[in-house]
Formats: C-alpha cells, sequence, structure tokens
C-alpha cells in the first residue's frame, strides 16, 4: 500500500497527466477536424497537429507505465516502455520543428541561406513530419527487438534465474540503450536550442532598434515584440527542463515505488502540461475554437 505522500503526488502527478491529455487532445480535435475539412492545414498548423498526437499518446504511455509499474510490475510493463520511447522521439522532433519553423518565419537575419529558408521551409514541412517519423521508427525497431529478445525469454522458476535475467536486463539498460536514448534525444534537442537561442537574439535586436523611435506604431510593435520574446523565453525553459529531468532519470533512475519517483514525474510533465494550454491560447485558431466551446457550454 503506497503511503499517504506517494498518493498525494500520484494525484497532483494524474491531475497534471489529464491537463496534458485534454489541451492536446483538443488540439488534435480542432486541427484534425479542420484537415479531414479541407484535406490540407498551414505548415504550422501541421506541426502543431503532429506535436498534439505525439503528446497526447506520450502522456498517456506515461500514465500507464508509471502505474503499470508501481501496481503491476512485470515484465509486460515493457511494450509500453517501448510505445513510450517512440513517442518521445516524436516529441522531440516535432517540438524541434515547431522551433526551427518560427525561427525561420519570424527571426529578422538577412543571410542568404536564412532568405532562402523562409521562402521554401513551407515545402518543407511535410517532408520534415514524415523524416522525424522515419527516424523514431529506426530508432523504435532496434530498441523493441532487444527489449523482446530479453524479456520475451521464458523466465524459470527459480530465483537465481530470475537474477541473472534481471542482471542481464540491467546491464543492456545500462551500456546500451540508456547512451543510445540520451544521443538521440541531444540531436534534436541541439537544433531546437540553435533555433530558439537565434530567434530570441533576432527579437532581441529588433527590440533594440525600436528603442529609437517614440512613436505610438512603434511603442505598439515593441510591445508585441517583447511578449513574443518572453513566449519563446518561456518555451525555452519549459523544454529544457523537460530534457534535463529526462537525461537525469535516465541516468540515475528512482525506484518507482519511492516517493523521489513521483515528485521527480511531477516536476518532469509539468512543462508539456504548461507549454500545450501555452500552445492553445497563443494560437488564435485554436483560442478561436476554445472560446466558441466555452460558450457554447454556457449556452447550454
Amino acid at each position: 500500500m503506497p503511503s499517504p505522500f506517494i498518493i498525494f503526488f500520484m494525484i497532483i502527478f494524474l491531475l497534471e497527466s489529464m491537463a496534458s491529455i485534454i489541451a492536446n487532445g483538443f488540439i488534435l480535435m480542432v486541427l484534425g477536424r479542420e484537415w479531414v475539412r479541407c484535406w490540407s492545414l498551414p505548415p504550422g498548423d501541421m506541426i502543431l497537429l503532429s506535436l498534439g498526437i505525439s503528446r497526447f499518446f506520450l502522456q498517456w504511455a506515461t500514465v500507464l507505465s508509471n502505474f503499470y509499474s508501481y501496481f503491476l510490475s512485470t515484465y509486460r510493463k515493457v511494450y509500453i516502455l517501448i510505445f513510450w520511447h517512440f513517442t518521445n522521439m516524436t516529441t522531440f522532433w516535432f517540438t524541434t520543428w515547431l522551433a526551427v519553423f518560427y525561427c525561420v518565419k519570424i527571426s529578422s537575419f538577412t543571410h542568404p541561406i536564412f532568405l532562402w529558408l523562409k521562402w521554401r521551409i513551407s515545402q518543407f514541412v511535410p517532408w520534415l513530419l514524415l523524416l522525424s517519423l522515419v527516424i523514431s521508427n529506426l530508432i523504435f525497431i532496434p530498441s523493441f527487438l532487444k527489449f523482446y529478445h530479453v524479456f520475451d525469454l521464458p523466465a524459470p522458476g527459480n530465483y537465481s534465474e530470475k537474477t541473472t535475467l534481471d542482471d542481464v536486463t540491467g546491464a543492456l539498460q545500462r551500456k546500451f540503450l540508456v547512451q543510445l536514448q540520451i544521443f538521440f534525444m541531444l540531436i534534436p534537442f541541439l537544433f531546437f536550442l540553435a533555433s530558439i537561442i537565434l530567434l530570441i537574439s533576432s527579437l532581441w535586436r529588433h527590440v533594440g532598434k525600436m528603442q529609437l523611435h517614440n512613436t505610438g506604431l512603434q511603442h505598439l510593435n515593441k510591445q508585441v515584440h517583447i511578449t513574443t520574446l518572453k513566449s519563446f523565453f518561456f518555451f525555452l525553459i519549459l523544454y529544457t527542463s523537460y530534457v534535463l529531468s529526462l537525461i537525469v532519470s535516465l541516468v540515475a533512475p528512482f525506484s518507482v515505488c519511492s516517493s523521489s519517483f513521483w515528485v521527480w514525474e511531477v516536476g518532469t510533465y509539468a512543462g508539456i502540461s504548461i507549454h500545450s494550454a501555452f500552445l492553445i491560447l497563443n494560437s488564435s485558431k485554436l483560442r478561436r475554437a476554445l472560446k466558441k466551446m466555452l460558450s457554447g457550454h454556457e449556452a447550454a
């Protein structure tokens, strides 16, 4: 029976996860319905829809994995973990492409490469999303085969053989899968980091130039740029905290039965919940759909 402290953070984690699932489900419903109706979406909305889908299933996989591991600790949980690895990797790449898209579209750099990307990025978006799925599958298949080979072996009944199987599993986790997972997480994260830093730098320089002008229109534009700057800085903090939390939990994992594990999970996935709501509030299309839905409920 879990302690009251663990139960408390289990409840917080579950509420946080449900908020994330509802927010990403809303993104999926609104943009997915538009895609079905028009059979096309603007490039930015395509990335948002893909990110909403991956986060929706990632959060479900996280909830099932954590509670399954705590209450039903058997080797069958590996299938949920494999699905978690896949959705986590797609989430990493889709978040990265969202940052790259914003950087190319919003930044004011005049380098020929940026000008060429600004002109072509919309055409690249479907291919970038497809590339993300291919990369995630290339990572997913070897992980599945290795997990399956170890965990699907018939476990003998005596304790020593079970202990040997646990030792083999732990060695595999430490020597191969953890390092491989961190490596493949860092690749999209570095692209994300470069894009956000370039974007923040461009916006900051633009705000600095606006300091020289004092007209009402310039002041209004300056406030818009400052708000945008804060938004992307907030995006950077949330995503970086998620990546660092995952790396720490992979390098020095907590036992699922410890209170530290549930406290850490609450902190790790808080960023996804907050950023999903942030995306809804900062998208005019999603914001209008939310207001329409809420006003419809109030009228009913």
